[in-house]
């Protein structure tokens, strides 16, 4: 009997043995397997190529011929709707996009507005502004990546001609609307074609249609269709180059757009200065349709009451803004914030502008939702999905590259549906 008490422990010392090995092998096989070690990055390289098209509306697929488009989503996914973040104009969106940030939080308020904790004015036009890293809040995409060892190039984005965080992507360029887009691309695939050790990982790539054609002809108009077929076939292009190279089925391709855009009529048009007498402004700036105020001393009152009588326009305190707009807090934004209604139109002279599509307008207003497509190895194929938010798309690039996303206000829950 002692004899085989003896024998019994043996074998389970022998058994224990056996699983801790197996389980050291595991281990130390998983991460050869499935190419993911913790904390490390995976051993190939997923690239991602993010592609905005200014102001290509959700629905342009369905008003105009989109092929290349279609082809996209049914390889990849497709959002029905992409919200974009208030003020939907283009700047504070596209940074919102690469900072996963809203506007309120990374300090980009606007196209143009008054920085008073800086002492400055900020214009887009303006080289010295926009090449100023003051203005810059968050961390966008190519500053979270370069950080952690993963090279970036940009031709062309809001924010990556500034030395945000004393970074630069490693390729970028200062913006120069005279280049062609065949360039843009040409360039785009001969940085990807650069030895492995060079080779950006992120890419991001700004094309500035069909926001002008549809501003002077209105969203649905022969005009905007004919450059949103070209830019269609833009991308086809675009998928048919980075095919070719030996690496291209790594390439992650989305596209997308910072907002949309909403037809306007000269009939619905607001002079602010009409509404308004100049001694209750200490300082109005912005453009149709958001106009930022700061009024006279002890005039805010009385200028809440003569802007909201009039149709077609209301005036908030920056602290009585819609929750949904996420806007009001930055001290960039001053007390009183104007918005037209849908189709109208506000300014601060006399007459109506010509344009017939303007945006800028509340970011739940179906006219101004934007685009998403993507496809690559990380995508799921052929499936479309009701909704995402532009500040999810931040988050969406650090997943893929496997790198650690600063603090954003995007929700990691809202991309997971889209990937394999």
């Amino acid at each position: 009997m002692q004899l085989i008490n003896i024998s019994l422990s043996g074998i389970v010392r022998v058994k224990r043995k056996f699983v801790l090995a197996l389980f050291l092998l595991f281990i130390i096989v998983l991460p050869v397997i499935t190419g993911f070690s913790p904390g490390k990055r995976k051993p190939y390289k997923n690239y991602v190529l993010l592609v905005s098209l200014d102001a290509f509306r959700w629905d342009y697929p369905d008003l105009y011929n989109t092929p290349n488009l279609d082809i996209l989503g049914n390889d990849g996914v497709r959002a029905e709707r992409m919200i974009s973040s208030f003020p939907t104009n283009t700047f504070p969106n596209h940074y919102s996009i690469a900072t996963g940030l809203y506007p309120d939080h990374h300090g980009l308020i606007s196209n143009s507005f008054p920085a008073p904790d800086l002492g400055l004015f900020y214009r887009i036009g303006d080289r010295e502004a926009v090449e100023n890293p003051d203005f810059y809040g968050g961390e966008p995409m190519w500053v979270t990546a370069e950080k952690q060892g993963v090279k970036a190039a940009s031709f062309f984005w809001v924010g990556s001609e500034a030395p945000v965080g004393g970074m630069h992507p490693t390729y970028w360029k200062k913006y120069d609307e005279s280049v062609g887009y065949g360039e843009r691309i040409d360039t785009i695939v001969k940085w990807l074609g650069y030895p492995e050790q060079n080779r950006p990982e992120l890419l991001t790539l700004y094309l500035d249609e069909p926001d002008a054609t549809s501003h002077d002809f209105g969203p649905v108009s022969a005009e905007t269709g004919e450059v949103v077929m070209r830019l269609d076939s833009l991308i086809g292009a675009l998928r048919n180059k980075l095919s070719s190279l030996p690496y291209g089925d790594r390439i992650n391709l989305i596209v997308i757009s910072d907002h949309g855009m909403a037809s306007v009529s000269p009939e619905k048009y607001i002079n602010l200065k009409s509404l308004v007498p100049d001694r209750m402004i200490a300082s109005i700036s912005g453009g149709n349709p958001v106009y930022l105020i700061n009024p006279a001393e002890g005039k805010a009152d009385s200028l809440l009451l003569l802007i909201n009588r009039a149709s077609g326009v209301r005036a908030w305190r920056k602290s009585e803004l819609p929750s949904k707009w996420h806007y009001g807090t930055h001290p960039r934004i001053p007390e009183i914030v104007v918005v037209a209604d849908s189709s109208w139109s506000i300014g601060t002279r006399p007459s109506a502008f010509s344009n017939k599509g303007a945006h800028g307008y509340d970011n739940y207003n179906p006219d101004l939702f934007s685009i998403f497509y993507a496809a690559g190895p990380s995508f799921k194929k052929n499936y479309s999905f009701s909704e995402l938010k532009n500040t999810d798309v931040y988050n969406l690039v650090c997943r893929i590259l496997n790198i650690k996303p600063a603090a954003n206000d995007g929700n990691r829950k809202n991309i997971r549906k889209l990937l394999r």
